[in-house]
């Protein structure tokens, strides 16, 4: 009986140093969340361009404001009022037609860079269009200012010319096919001799 006493006399004894040690214990120490590098926003980005390039308020009469996201759907959800600007944002060719009296504005998803990120914009006023590629850069502030507004070279720079009949190679430098009996996409067209002129016969 004594033997059986001592032994669970024992157990306590060590479950008591245990629970002091784990008390003894410093608590994990927390570590700070690791801030973002880089942090996009959309509508602020495009309230910078509004107030700096288009001077907009919420005193001038509405305008209509479309958001266009290129390759994918864009609805940043922007609150144009908590901007100070009077815009209704329209899409699709009801909401176009709806606000046809209207003067429009248009804004592209800005596309992020090292150095802040660029938005193709425009604006219609009747039936003059002007459109601009945007800079805006972020201060360390974290605001979002416009650095510079120009011509967008997607519409200043000249097309690349169509194919040209001249271009096409003459049907006398042909190759002719060892087998012409058989259809264009079976054909077997001879190697060229390396040491025959060029364009000779």
């Amino acid at each position: 009986m004594q033997d059986e006493l001592g032994i669970v006399m024992t157990r306590l004894f060590l479950a008591g140093t245990l629970l002091a040690l784990a008390a003894c214990e410093s608590a994990p120490e927390e570590v700070p969340p690791t801030p973002a590098a880089f942090v996009t926003d959309d509508c602020a980005l495009i309230a910078a361009i509004g107030r700096e390039q288009y001077k907009l308020s919420a005193d001038d009469p509405q305008m209509s404001v479309t958001l266009k996201g290129e390759d994918a759907p864009w609805r940043p959800g922007c609150d144009w009022r908590q901007y100070g600007f009077n815009l209704v944002e329209v899409g699709g060719p009801e909401g176009e037609r709806a606000t046809a009296g209207m003067d429009r504005l248009s804004f592209t998803r800005p596309r992020y860079d090292a150095e802040g990120a660029l938005v193709r914009t425009s604006v219609t006023t009747g039936d003059q269009t002007t459109s601009a590629l945007c800079r805006v850069t972020r201060g360390e502030g974290g605001n979002w200012s416009l650095s510079s507004c120009g011509p967008d070279p997607r519409l200043i720079q000249p097309r690349a010319a169509a194919p040209s009949p001249a271009d096409q190679t003459p049907d006398a430098r042909l190759p002719v096919p060892l087998n012409s009996d058989v259809r264009p996409r079976d054909a077997v067209i001879p190697d060229p001799d390396p040491g025959a002129p060029p364009g000779g016969n």
